[in-house]
């Protein structure tokens, strides 16, 4: 059950609606996308293995090294124990001793088998030790196979670095008002062909009395440019035409509205199409402010963008 301060105010201009896979009955309390872009959507699996290869693409460098150096310590214990049951006396090179003693040698003899190095003083003696050795280099095979697959899968994986402003604003805008934001390009490439669209999510009550989850398409000033170079700001006019226009700060955060931005562009350095997304919510519009200005020149003389400073604004009078 959701309880809000007042009834959404209905939008009764004529915008038309955008249909973006979540239905029209996902009414929340929270916002559907995070500023990182995530959409808090929760899938069921239906195996186990669904997200395997995303997560071992996207997840962390930190963790991919630790999950590999797991897997590959894990793997040299399972067949170290492997070989101390069959014997380490099928071992040439090594002499028997304690368990310990054995444990470590088989160790250090599986990881130059699973790797392939093969050093040559320890060898295999024996047809189950060689089958087992045998069966080892194989997996070692197919492992680094995949562990060089996933290394090239996420320097492959590109994305777009793009910085946006903390805060949406509402600006004066020619003659009325406009909600905008900014954003810059962080990387050293261009984006080719940049476009950016931005959807309005917003809960409204339907002639049924049910509350419904709607979109609705923002036109923008400008949505489309030819290098994403510097820095942009995002206008949507406040027109009578605008889903946004009449809505008080107080009335937009009853409604939950929300603002999802998707910005794509060809990236220069490898000609992929490359994408960001981020999210405004209703608490972080400031009313009757202006950004300041981000873009000044360096020593040489060259246009410079100050992107640590791309959501900076000031608050009018």
């Amino acid at each position: 059950m959701f309880n809000f301060n007042k009834k959404p105010r209905d939008i009764t201009n004529r915008a038309p609606e955008r249909e973006l896979g979540f239905g029209r009955i996902i009414t929340t309390t929270s916002r559907m996308m995070n500023p990182d872009g995530q959409f808090n959507v929760e899938r069921q699996r239906t195996s186990v293995w669904d997200n395997t290869y995303f997560n071992l693409v996207t997840m962390p460098w930190w963790q991919f090294f630790v999950l590999t150096l797991a897997a590959f310590v894990s793997m040299n214990c399972m067949f170290a124990l492997l070989y101390c049951a069959i014997g380490v006396e099928h071992l040439s090179g090594i002499e028997p001793g304690g368990f310990i003693h054995n444990f470590t040698q088989a160790y250090f003899f599986s990881s130059q088998t699973l790797t392939t190095v093969g050093y040559g003083h320890i060898s295999p003696n024996g047809l189950v030790a060689n089958m087992a050795a045998s069966f080892e280099s194989f997996l070692g095979l197919l492992s680094f196979a995949l562990v060089s697959g996933l290394l090239y899968g996420r320097f492959s994986r590109q994305r777009a670095k793009i910085v946006f402003s903390e805060n949406m604003l509402v600006s004066p805008y020619k003659d009325g008002q406009g909600l905008m934001f900014r954003m810059g390009n962080a990387r050293r490439s261009e984006i080719i062909e940049a476009e950016v669209q931005v959807i309005m999510a917003i809960n409204q009550m339907s002639a049924e009395g049910v509350l419904e989850r709607k979109f609705f398409s923002l036109d923008l000033e400008l949505n489309r440019i030819s290098f994403f170079s510097l820095s942009w700001t995002i206008v949507h006019p406040l027109s009578e035409s605008s889903p946004v226009s009449g809505f008080s700060p107080e009335e937009l955060q009853d409604a939950n509205a929300e603002f999802m931005v998707l910005v794509k562009g060809m990236d220069e350095a490898n000609h992929q199409l490359v994408h960001a997304r981020h999210s405004y919510v209703g608490e972080e519009i400031v009313w009757n402010a202006r950004f300041l200005p981000i873009i000044g020149r360096n020593d040489k003389g060259l246009a410079q963008v100050l992107i640590p400073k791309v959501g900076a604004y000031e608050v009018l009078n």
